[in-house]
């Protein structure tokens, strides 16, 4: 297949192994024409894309590994897209270490990778963790040597390093989609989980862009309808955004997910709701002085005796947040649990069963995220000093 012609259309249909054979015949068209290196031909990379477009499992067929290696590398980031061009950087790194193995196993220099080289610190590091880059090159046959080196002991057969540049050339294409489709939904953010479920369940990349904007319009329309008031959502910006009225700031210890609302259990407050900023008369203006902490003594004692005896009851206690396993340092959550009481990452299998049974809600925004990691907080450092007392 020349340079530009259509890729013939039997290639792909039957096993992976046929993509291997024709990614090596175009490695070795470029190598008689004097340009060794990673797969240049545009009629061949466009045509594995439309495959990959159309069959995501295929990533799988061609890079076993591939699917986990997006995931690990996109889990964490708030936006896919750079992290996806940074991966999309770091496979073309990994198919030239293949390629120059295979086309020039003789030079010297490939057989060594410095791990404290600027391509190594700056392109791979970020974007991969070590253990994958590890596992990665020892499908190139490097083993580490030392902290500074990776070396090779013996080369691996030539098919080998073919199958696992082709692996990395699929990987490449296969960010390039993802970050399309992050493309064709903006201005919505997306999380990397969420998009690689979509694209893993519909299938075909168009399929994933409608599946993606379906269930943020069944988002939108259950915020809207639902009876929980999420009293951690952004304020209006504006007086005019509430009809000229003052916007009210979000109340912070809110719980969008009990069953009661609690006026006065706010921490200004104790809990029968009077002890908290309590009233005090005008000086400027007598008449305003009509609170009964004005009486003498005898005449408090004699409006007691006259008012019914009454048991004060205790108020329900407010739910007690803590932070689940998976919120290392550094990290926000993204889903609450109002029936376990539990912040998760999105990435968390104990929060995504969550999801599926228990009641919650999704934490949208860095400010509602971090507003919800401040309350869980304070929560468990309250639990932890009133322990004794209780």
């Amino acid at each position: 297949m020349c340079a530009g012609s259509a890729p013939r259309q039997h290639y792909g249909q039957e096993h992976p192994q046929q993509y291997r054979q024709e990614y090596r015949r175009c490695l070795e068209r470029e190598l008689r024409r004097g340009r060794p290196g990673p797969c240049s031909d545009p009629a061949f990379g466009q045509w594995l894309r439309q495959r990959l477009r159309r069959e995501p499992a295929l990533l799988g067929a061609l890079q076993e590994d591939g699917p986990a290696l997006l995931a690990r590398g996109l889990r964490g980031c708030p936006d896919p897209v750079p992290a996806l061009r940074g991966l999309a950087c770091a496979f073309r790194l990994l198919e030239l270490a293949a390629t120059n193995l295979y086309l020039c196993p003789w030079r010297r220099e490939f057989r060594t990778v410095q791990t404290f080289s600027g391509a190594y610190v700056h392109l791979l590091r970020p974007a991969l963790p070590e253990a994958d880059l590890m596992q990665s090159f020892s499908q190139l046959g490097y083993k580490q040597h030392d902290r500074h080196r990776l070396t090779i002991s013996q080369l691996p057969p030539a098919p080998n390093l073919v199958a696992a540049a082709c692996g990395f050339f699929a990987c490449q294409l296969e960010c390039e989609i993802l970050v399309e489709v992050v493309q064709r939904l903006r201005p919505r953010q997306l999380r990397p989980e969420e998009l690689l479920e979509a694209r893993r369940v519909a299938g075909d990349a168009d399929a994933c862009v409608e599946m993606l904007q379906q269930l943020g319009m069944e988002r939108r329309v259950d915020a809207d309808c639902s009876d929980d008031v999420d009293l951690y959502l952004e304020t209006p910006a504006s007086p005019e955004d509430t009809g000229g009225e003052d916007a009210a700031s979000p109340a912070l210890w809110k719980d969008p997910g009990s069953p009661w609302d609690m006026p006065g259990r706010g921490w200004d407050h104790c809990g029968d709701g009077k002890c908290g900023q309590e009233q005090l008369p005008s000086t400027g203006n007598p008449e305003l002085n009509t609170s009964s902490s004005h009486l003498l003594p005898e005449q408090e004692l004699g409006r007691a005796e006259d008012l019914p005896l009454t048991i004060p009851q205790e108020a329900p206690a407010l739910p007690c947040y803590q932070l689940h396993s998976c919120l290392r340092p550094g990290a926000l959550p993204s889903y609450c649990c109002s029936t376990c009481q539990q912040l998760h990452t999105g990435a968390c299998a104990a929060g995504q069963l969550c999801q599926s049974r228990h009641r919650g809600q999704e934490l949208r925004g860095e400010r509602q995220q971090r507003l919800w990691l401040q309350r869980t907080a304070v929560d468990m450092l309250l639990a932890d000093t009133a322990g004794p007392w209780a």
